[in-house]
């Protein structure tokens, strides 16, 4: 059947920013959207976890906006508030569960106690700005034969990974009043700030677990523009209610006009001639009639389909 050029025909792929509070699950507020949204979107899924205890900016897309989840991923990073207590560990990295080791030193108490905000930042920056090669956290949600490592760790099989190599595009000390000590940074996705925390507390001398994380921006959407639980979706709510944005607002790639020919071709999958050259490998948000139409490629001077709503 050949594509229909009126989009109107169809649910828009669509991303929710969603601000997750701390006590409930990413899948919760998944479930909650499913629930809600009128009947008819599809596919519904979030991109990229929060931890239970942690709060912030969680991405849900449906209608195809799924498909995105590993452009979002991988170009998009991440930025966290990170509130942490100093001289304490945990099996977890945060104090859901009790405290299980305590730095009880004369150079803890004394020496670290005495740090200024600068000190900690300058030593903190100048070791971990840049790449970051870290393993992910035993009580994480990566996986290992398909189960989420903190499952397997609360049935007592603790799983260590390799370490992946991450980058850390910034880190600044919002505050420190020993023992807490409040760090900002911007990491690639899939950094575990968990274990980063404890990384830099090791890097102090001492121990470290989270009292606290905000998620405060996946790329250019941030917790400014968060929808908080009361203007979440309700009772299949209409169409004109829904507060998601497009997916292609998210992703910075550049789009391109085609012509009504070129629109059509490209809703059927066929790959493009056009009169302008990008880098190969260049992925590029084709457009027809002020409508986004999907996501392609720019490879062998050809405008290849990758995604194609419909």
């Amino acid at each position: 059947m050949k594509a229909n050029l009126d989009r109107t025909l169809y649910p828009q792929p669509l991303i929710f920013n969603a601000f997750k509070p701390a006590g409930i699950s990413s899948v919760d507020v998944v479930r909650h959207f499913k629930r809600n949204l009128p009947i008819g979107y599809g596919k519904i899924g979030h991109f990229g976890t929060l931890d239970p205890f942690a709060s912030g900016v969680l991405l849900i897309g449906v209608a195809q906006a799924t498909r995105f989840n590993e452009y979002i991923h991988d170009d998009l990073p991440k930025t966290y508030l990170a509130v942490g207590k100093l001289g304490h560990w945990t099996s977890t990295g945060d104090l859901t569960v009790p405290v299980e080791k305590m730095d009880t030193s004369e150079y803890f108490h004394k020496k670290i106690s005495t740090f200024s905000k600068e000190f900690i930042e300058n030593i903190l920056r100048s070791k971990f700005v840049g790449e970051y090669l870290q393993s992910p956290h035993t009580f994480s949600a990566a996986k290992f034969e398909g189960r989420p490592l903190h499952k397997w760790a609360r049935e007592g099989v603790i799983i260590k990974k390799e370490q992946v190599l991450r980058h850390v595009y910034d880190l600044e000390v919002v505050k420190y009043s020993f023992p807490y000590l409040s760090i900002r940074y911007k990491v690639s996705s899939g950094t575990y700030i968990r274990s980063l925390f404890s990384d830099c507390a090791e890097e102090l001398g001492t121990l470290g677990v989270l009292v606290s994380l905000v998620r405060e921006s996946i790329g250019p959407i941030s917790t400014k523009s968060s929808l908080h639980k009361k203007d979440w979706p309700m009772d299949r709510c209409a169409g004109e209610q829904l507060k998601g944005f497009p997916v292609f607002e998210a992703l910075p790639y550049p789009g391109w006009k085609l012509n009504e020919t070129q629109g059509k071709q490209f809703l059927n999958g066929l790959q493009l001639n056009i009169d302008k050259e990008f880098k190969d490998g260049t992925l590029i948000w084709p457009e027809y009639d002020g409508k986004v139409l999907g996501l392609a490629t720019f490879t062998e001077s050809l405008l290849r389909p990758v995604v194609v709503f419909n």
